[in-house]
């Protein structure tokens, strides 16, 4: 870190021969003149003019400003009107007054060899024309001085330490007697350590001529270590600011080697030692969005500075590019403000005066004036400082009465209300806003659904799919459902194989097999068909195979059922007859079942024939009517005479008499009774041959016979089976035998069998309906296949393989489009697709809209409700941040203020004093030193050149909260590290495409020996360039300067990527007049110089003087601007604020008109030279961007050349080349043919952007300025602006830029305008008249 330290530290001392403090070998015309010239002018000694400069004389003459009859006072007059020129320039762009009376001048070498020739002391003066006479006028606010940098000089080459009493001696108390004086002088030398020999000549009357002698001369003839003092006098420019940095530096340097630290602005990657302790307290970040109510913006924003204040605020330090005319000024106020009313600390610094004074009036626009310290000069603004600091200690009380009204309180409250109705507007916005692009519900932003979609045109219902397909994943199944599409539409509805098993797997195997199988189907089917005729003698029909497996059941039930004579008897008695065989078989079902439940627990009576029952059955139930009474029974067991019939039945059925068992008989009789009544059905088809009336068991016989019914009941049941029927009674009434009958059926199971194989070879290749319109139409249908199957048998296996590849969720979305696209008759894949999309598109809007309702707010009153309500209160605000931001710092000044006993003030009472004294008034450095706490409470926003802050503020870490630096790009690295070092966060504002760091009449000292180790920030010139090294960066994109385009679009295309956005006013777009007017003269180039532009150049100054604009001369070299400057001096009147520069020192100024003068001329020769000054050097391309965007409202390029005539392929540099560039377009500007552009569509596919739709709509819709989506135009005029929600409202970095910050700007400029939003396109909501 030190190497960086003394790096910085040599350049500012400048300790070298190129430094004309110590140094001096001659003198410049622009800058010094020789005091002894001035001998005689006025009829007196030169010594006697220097003795009234340092008896402190108002006014001392110099010289006639012109005398005919005297040739030496014109050549004086003229060489002090240059330095009078300068000495205003410097004052115009610095703010710093660098003239002075040098005297006595030493001479010698230091110790070290180091030739010295300059002055010791510096007698501050101001030079001006004053009754026909050059004078010198004394500056009160600055006191004689010494020679700082040859203080610095003897310290560092003699080794000796120079007390801080010495370099801030004061020679304020030295007599004025021009003797007295010296003599003091001589004595105040000796009591230095400075060893100088007082040359008796200084105390002779008289002044010598300055001997400008070589640094070679001065070593070869001057001693080492021997310094004399001559009465030599020089007036001249003597900078000596940049001698204030030196102790901060010394001071850094003292800090680096004891407590360690790191440089500020300087990036970590610089140093590799460890870091110290010492380092300045840093605002903590905080990544929390800061609430509207915590930002005060009393200046309009745009949403690039709003951005900017916000990562401030943030703990962020940040270097901000801000080109030409972007607002920067603005947004410095804006910081300043903020932070000064937080009761935080602010320092702008910068080198150019026009700079600082543009903030300040600014702020001083909101009231803010008193309560900011603006400091040009240190010494000369002294006393302007110390009266506001004065003023302010007097305003206490009134800020305290005033911040106590009612007022106060309401502003304060009306302040947070519309804040915080900002802020839950822009969060509702920003919802929008977020939903409209938001790609992560599906891939794309519905923004792009809704540009790409049409809910009036053919769509699908897709709801139960749409999740399957994200738009930004779903090309591949495009791809598979065009491809599909293509099939479907080949293999149509009515395609024989439309409906088929998969063919997915198939090959050329399994198409031979396919082939061989259709081909060969007519004759087996005809074959199968005889057979079946041969087998049941009855014609064949296609029903009797629909249902095989069925009939080969029964079948087979038959063959089971039907195996003996009585069922085959039966069966054959069975068929054929009227009987419902269900109704039959469920008879005979019940008998059995009954049937055994007799034999099982009762028995059935079988001994007694069938006619005596009826008879039998009275007997016995009188017999037991008898039985029942004990004595009636004992008669009928003496005397009955049907005891002996009953005894023999009851025996035979193995039964007593008994009561108990003649019971059970009549028991076995009524089952007997209900077997007979069976036998009596006719469909039962019973027959006596089938009982054995020889068996012991006739019960056992019926019951085999029931169920040999019951079989062939059940076989005839099964036979019951629609067209089968016949065939079954065909072949059982054909085959008496039971063996043929069971061949029979066999022969049909085996024939049916053959159909199941038949099937099954089928059954991987055809679905079951295509096997059954085989048979319903075998020779056609098996045509038809095969035919179709060889020509389409490819696609029909590439359409399943990707059915295969799709997901259930693809299928089912790919049959509901197929379908839809069916019903409308879509014809080709083109349409299928485009169905699909629109489908899925409308779905997944749905979905997002139902997510975020916000959405819909463009098609209803919501989205114009934000707006207005948005707009408004940004627009309140804006004027109450102004209001409260003064009321703040009013409060600051009361804050903490303390009172003695008596009530009286004792904060700010021994300030009072310092600042309104008349004698030993203190420096502002010493002041700050010990009141720095009261100072900053009365004045918190300070403004200063980098030396001033040297000068005036201590050398504290952190003594300012935020540290900005404006025009960064023009300061030297070196001279921003104090200032820097005071801040605690630091804002780097310049643009780094205009000039680099350039020392008006200082010389910088370079160090060209080789550095051991490289280091970026010794390399480094400027403070932009340093700071980008380490801070985040950011750039401001608005323009507010030109008044129309075509007067910043050069340098927007050439320098900024066409970054900057313009606005012009509505009305001024419509003039048509042009912004450049090129004026051809026929000027030589002579000199340096061109007459004729010169002569051009007063012409047009004469004839806009009346117009009451503002005019600028910008030349492209020193010798063109000098040569106006003569010229312009002998007019008798001249608009106000007219000033005359070259491209090396405009930057920073503008006015309404600008008049360039080139310059540049073919010579007397009439040839043209490609040197263009400092335009032809590396970066002199910047020169020229500073030069052409100086200009509000029009700029009138003079010069002798055509574009043509510069021959700038070969140059080495870029400015030659857009010298030439910027020719042909003010060329172009000039001749009515420039046309603007619109802005790039970035990222976005402009295919489907929506101001696409819109222009191909509207034939008076184009896309043409760059501050709008659509330029609307007709017969040649601009009607106004539509602007729509695609890229310039995407690229918002927030929700305020298009809703509020751009209508307001729109309205501030007259512009008609809409916006249209893409809902409401795609809605249909928008009416033929958009604006």
């Amino acid at each position: 870190m030190s190497r960086i330290l003394k790096a910085y530290l040599k350049r500012l001392t400048n300790l070298s021969t190129r430094n004309k403090s110590l140094l001096l070998t001659s003198l410049s015309a622009e800058q010094f003149l020789d005091f002894h010239d001035t001998d005689f002018l006025l009829s007196k000694p030169s010594i006697d003019v220097l003795k009234q400069v340092i008896q402190g004389n108002n006014r001392v003459a110099l010289c006639d400003v012109a005398d005919p009859r005297f040739e030496k006072v014109n050549e004086a007059s003229k060489r002090l009107r240059k330095i009078a020129r300068t000495e205003r320039f410097i004052e115009e762009e610095r703010g710093s007054r660098d003239l002075y009376v040098g005297y006595p001048f030493v001479k010698g070498k230091l110790s070290d060899g180091t030739p010295i020739h300059a002055p010791l002391l510096f007698f501050p003066v101001t030079l001006r024309m004053d009754r026909e006479q050059w004078c010198l006028f004394e500056r009160d606010d600055s006191a004689v001085a010494l020679n700082q940098s040859f203080a610095l000089a003897y310290g560092h080459f003699n080794e000796a330490k120079i007390p801080d009493e010495v370099l801030e001696k004061s020679f304020e108390d030295f007599p004025k007697d021009f003797l007295e004086f010296r003599t003091q002088l001589y004595e105040w030398l000796k009591s230095t350590p400075f060893k100088i020999n007082f040359n008796q000549q200084l105390f002779e009357d008289k002044l010598v001529a300055f001997s400008g002698e070589k640094s070679s001369d001065l070593v070869a003839n001057e001693r080492n270590g021997e310094l004399k003092l001559y009465p030599e006098a020089v007036l001249g420019i003597f900078p000596q600011a940049s001698s204030y940095l030196v102790p901060d530096y010394n001071r850094l340097l003292d800090l680096e080697e004891t407590e360690g630290f790191k440089l500020p602005l300087i990036g970590l990657a610089e140093e590799t030692g460890e870091e110290g302790d010492f380092e300045p307290e840093l605002p903590a970040r905080d990544g929390r969005q800061a609430r509207e109510e915590d930002v005060l913006t009393p200046f309009p924003v745009d949403e690039s500075q709003e951005e900017i204040i916000l990562a401030v605020k943030s703990g962020r330090s940040v270097v901000v590019q801000g080109p030409p005319g972007s607002g920067k000024s603005q947004l410095i106020c804006n910081l300043i403000a903020d932070f000064t009313s937080k009761g935080k600390r602010v320092l702008l610094v910068c080198q150019k005066r026009a700079a600082l004074d543009v903030v300040y009036q600014r702020l001083a626009t909101t009231g803010m004036k008193d309560f900011t310290g603006l400091i040009h000069d240190f010494k000369n603004d002294r006393s302007a400082l110390y009266s506001q600091i004065a003023s302010q200690i007097e305003k206490v009380e009134g800020y305290r009465q005033q911040n106590y009204s009612l007022d106060s309180v309401f502003l304060e409250r009306q302040f947070t209300q519309e804040s915080r109705a900002i802020d839950k507007t822009v969060d509702e916005l920003n919802g929008f806003r977020s939903a409209l692009f938001d790609e992560k519900e599906c891939g794309v932003s519905i923004k792009e659904l809704y540009l790409t979609s049409d809910p009036n045109a053919p769509h699908a219902d897709m709801r139960p799919y749409y999740r399957q397909f994200r738009i930004d994943t779903w090309d591949g199944f495009k791809r598979y459902l065009k491809t599909y599409s293509d099939y479907a539409l080949l293999i149509h509805p009515a395609h024989p194989w439309r409906n088929r098993r998969s063919f997915a797997a198939f090959g050329m195997a399994e198409l031979r097999t396919m082939e061989n199988m259709l081909s060969e189907w007519p004759g087996v089917f005809e074959k199968q068909t005889r057979a079946f005729e041969q087998i049941a003698s009855v014609a064949f029909e296609k029903v009797f195979i629909r249902n095989r497996k069925e009939i080969a059941e029964r079948l087979t039930d038959i063959a089971g059922l039907v195996t003996d004579s009585a069922s085959w008897k039966l069966v054959g008695k069975y068929v054929g007859t009227p009987v419902n065989p269900h109704e039959r078989l469920a008879l005979v079902r019940q008998a059995v079942d009954v049937m055994e439940g007799f034999i099982a627990e009762g028995g059935i009576e079988m001994s007694l024939p069938a006619a005596q029952l009826n008879a039998f059955e009275v007997m016995l139930k009188k017999s037991l009517e008898t039985k029942q009474s004990a004595v009636s029974g004992f008669f009928w067991d003496v005397f009955s005479k049907e005891k002996k019939e009953i005894e023999r039945v009851a025996t035979a059925n193995g039964l007593t008499v008994s009561l108990e068992h003649l019971v059970r008989l009549e028991e076995r009789l009524r089952n007997r009774r209900q077997l007979e009544s069976w036998l009596q059905y006719a469909s039962l088809g019973f027959e006596s041959a089938f009982i054995d009336d020889f068996s012991a068991d006739r019960a056992g016989e019926y019951l085999a016979f029931f169920k040999s019914a019951e079989r062939a009941a059940d076989a005839v049941a099964r036979m019951d089976a629609g067209a089968w029927k016949k065939v079954f009674h065909e072949i059982a009434g054909a085959n008496s035998q039971l063996d043929r009958f069971l061949e029979t059926i066999q022969s049909l199971r085996h024939w049916l069998e053959i159909w199941d194989r038949m099937e099954k070879a089928m059954l991987p290749y055809l679905l079951p309906e295509q096997t059954a319109t085989l048979i319903d139409d075998p020779t056609g249908y098996s045509g038809l296949l095969l035919e179709t199957l060889r020509n389409d048998f490819d696609s029909l296996a590439d359409m399943d393989r990707l059915w295969e590849e799709m997901t259930e969720l693809q299928r089912g979305a790919t049959q509901v489009i197929l379908a839809k696209g069916t019903e409308l008759g879509v014809t080709n894949s083109n349409e299928v697709l485009n169905l699909f999309e629109n489908s899925i598109k409308l779905a997944w809007i749905e979905h997002v809209e139902s997510k975020y309702p916000a959405l819909r707010s463009v098609t209803s009153l919501k989205m114009k409700q934000w707006e207005d309500q948005v707009q408004g209160s940004i627009t309140l605000k804006q004027k109450l941040s102004s209001d409260i931001t003064n009321i703040k710092l009013r409060e600051a000044t009361y804050e903490d203020v303390e009172k003695n006993r008596l009530g009286n003030r004792v904060t700010y009472r021994e300030l009072g004093h310092q600042v309104t004294k008349k004698r030993k008034i203190w420096p502002i450095r010493k002041l700050l030193e010990n009141y720095a706490d009261e100072v900053f409470a009365l004045i918190p926003c300070w403004m200063a050149s980098p030396e001033a802050v040297s000068a005036i503020f201590p050398m504290e870490s952190g003594l300012f909260d935020l540290v900005i630096f404006d025009e960064a790009s023009q300061c030297y690295a070196e001279y921003s590290l104090p200032a820097a070092f005071r801040g605690k966060q630091w804002v780097v504002t310049g643009d780094s495409k205009q000039l680099s760091p350039s020392d008006l009449y200082r010389v910088r000292f370079e160090d060209r020996s080789e550095d051991e180790e490289y280091s970026a920030a010794i390399e480094i010139e400027s403070l932009l360039d340093l700071a980008g090294q380490s801070l985040d960066h950011y750039q401001l994109t608005g323009h507010y300067r030109s008044l129309s385009v075509d007067l910043i679009d050069f340098s927007n295309r050439n320098f900024y990527k066409k970054s900057l956005k313009l606005l012009p006013d509505f009305h001024k777009i419509n003039d048509r007049e042009p912004g450049i007017q090129y004026i051809k003269t026929e000027g030589v180039w002579k000199n340096n110089t061109n007459v004729v532009e010169i002569e051009e150049v007063l012409r047009l100054i004469r004839e806009l003087a009346g117009s009451g604009r503002s005019i600028g001369v910008v030349t492209f070299n020193f010798y063109q601007q000098a040569a106006i400057q003569d010229a312009l001096e002998k007019e008798t009147a001249l608009p106000e604020g007219l000033f005359v520069k070259n491209i090396e020192n405009v930057q920073g100024d503008e006015r309404d008109i600008i008049i360039f003068s080139m310059g540049y001329a073919p010579d007397e020769k009439g040839r043209v030279s490609m040197q263009f000054g400092t335009l032809n050097m590396q970066g002199g391309e910047n020169r020229l961007n500073v030069a052409v965007t100086r200009a509000r409202e029009k700029i009138y390029f003079v010069t002798s050349l055509w574009p043509s005539q510069l021959q700038t392929e070969q140059t080495a540099n870029e400015g030659p080349k857009l010298l030439r560039a910027y020719m042909d377009y003010a060329l172009q500007v000039s001749e009515g043919r420039f046309e603007p552009a619109p802005l790039a569509t970035g990222q976005f596919r402009s295919d489907w952007l929506l101001k696409e739709r819109l222009v191909r709509q509207n034939p008076a819709f184009e896309k043409e300025l760059p501050f709008g989506d659509i330029t609307v135009k007709e017969e040649g005029a601009y009607k106004g602006l539509v602007l729509t929600d695609d890229d310039l409202y995407h690229y918002s970095k927030s929700s305020k830029e298009p809703h509020a910050y751009l209508p307001l700007l729109l309205r501030l400029k007259n512009w008609p305008f809409r916006r249209v939003y893409s809902r409401e396109y795609w809605s249909g909501n928008l009416n033929n008249g958009v604006l």
